[in-house]
């Protein structure tokens, strides 16, 4: 079996979680990472950064067709699937136990490939019984 080409990319992400009642936390980085097809997906690797409270946490993006799968390892594990207007579950995993996990895509769009590309979600989740929404944007760069 071929071993697909990592691409070298720089990665901006942007998120923003809105609480139920009304509370905004902002989330921004920027960081180095790699890009590289496997079947018909597309897979984006990064480290998390220590700051954003996951501890060391490797994230995988996974996109194909019309569905996203963000995996996180390490002191937090968790594997959330994302399909624009479909309810999905899945858990997360802390070292203060282990949580039920649903999220609903109201907005999808990725355009990804080997020049990189832009990933932009928009999805309501429901983590131990507590209802957020979410904006997610990732822009994936080649470094050259």
């Amino acid at each position: 079996m071929e071993t697909p080409e990592k691409i070298p990319v720089t990665i901006a992400v942007w998120s923003q979680q809105r609480q139920k009642n009304g509370e905004r936390q902002t989330f921004q980085t920027k960081t180095s990472g790699t890009l590289y097809p496997k079947g018909d997906a597309w897979y984006v690797v990064y480290k998390e950064e220590e700051a954003v409270g996951l501890g060391s946490t490797l994230t995988t993006v996974r996109i194909e067709n019309r569905t996203v799968t963000l995996i996180r390892q390490g002191e937090t594990t968790m594997r959330q699937v994302l399909v624009k207007g479909e309810e999905q579950h899945g858990t997360y995993k802390t070292p203060y136990g282990t949580f039920d996990l649903t999220t609903r895509a109201s907005h999808l769009v990725s355009r990804i490939d080997r020049q990189g590309g832009k990933l932009e979600v928009t999805y309501n989740i429901r983590l131990a019984g507590e209802k957020s929404r979410i904006e997610l944007r990732m822009d994936v760069l080649p470094v050259s």
